[in-house]
């Protein structure tokens, strides 16, 4: 990670926290994936510009999905909870819960990055109970039985709450639910494990 501090046209001098994405792009060419040289060196430029724009105070490059008419170039990160995310009573708060990332999307990396809105259960649920190939297409219709209420952009963002949250792996025993509260929090009596430990399955669990 690198962190900035934006001294252009913004005038504010805010910092914030961007991947070093050539550094993750050699990482990435380890696992046998690649964008190649110019697209990697487009897409740092792109979130870095994300990040000034968007006021984000930490981004990171989550991912590419494929769509039958455009790709779409996917980043999260964390922005102060404001009125816009009050969407609805069932709703989780931005910052909460499914909606604790704010997320992303362009087709373009020359382009400007679309911000997807805060996900509801109904769009969850909804993901859950269908399969759709992704068109590219923000605001395509999803045609599917049962039917889906929402565009792509509330099917993508349905998405990508349910695959961070099935992938966030953390060491078993860090985290707990707090029955009271609701909420999950560190333990406070967790102990790291030893790196031989650590290589074993057993030792990891969901973060959620």
């Amino acid at each position: 990670m690198v962190v900035k501090r934006d001294n252009g046209m913004l005038g504010k001098g805010k910092k914030y926290v961007i991947p070093n994405i050539q550094e993750e792009a050699e990482m990435l060419e380890w696992a046998g994936i690649s964008f190649g040289e110019e697209e990697t060196y487009k897409l740092g430029k792109s979130i870095k510009r994300l990040a000034v724009m968007s006021g984000a105070g930490a981004l990171k490059f989550v991912g590419k999905m494929y769509g039958t008419q455009k790709d779409y170039w996917l980043a999260s990160g964390v922005l102060i909870p404001g009125e816009e995310s009050m969407v609805s009573a069932n709703c989780e708060k931005r910052g909460e819960g499914v909606n604790k990332f704010v997320y992303w999307v362009t087709d373009n990396l020359l382009n400007d990055w679309i911000q997807l809105p805060d996900c509801k259960p109904e769009h969850i649920q909804g993901a859950r109970m269908i399969q759709h190939v992704l068109t590219g297409d923000l605001n395509a219709d999803i045609d599917s039985n049962p039917s889906f209420p929402g565009k792509e952009r509330h099917f993508l963002r349905a998405q990508l709450a349910r695959i961070f949250a099935a992938t966030s792996i953390v060491p078993k025993g860090l985290v707990e639910y707090d029955e009271e509260t609701k909420e999950v929090k560190f333990a406070e009596d967790f102990t790291i494990p030893g790196t031989e430990e650590l290589k074993s399955l057993e030792a990891w669990g969901n973060l959620l």
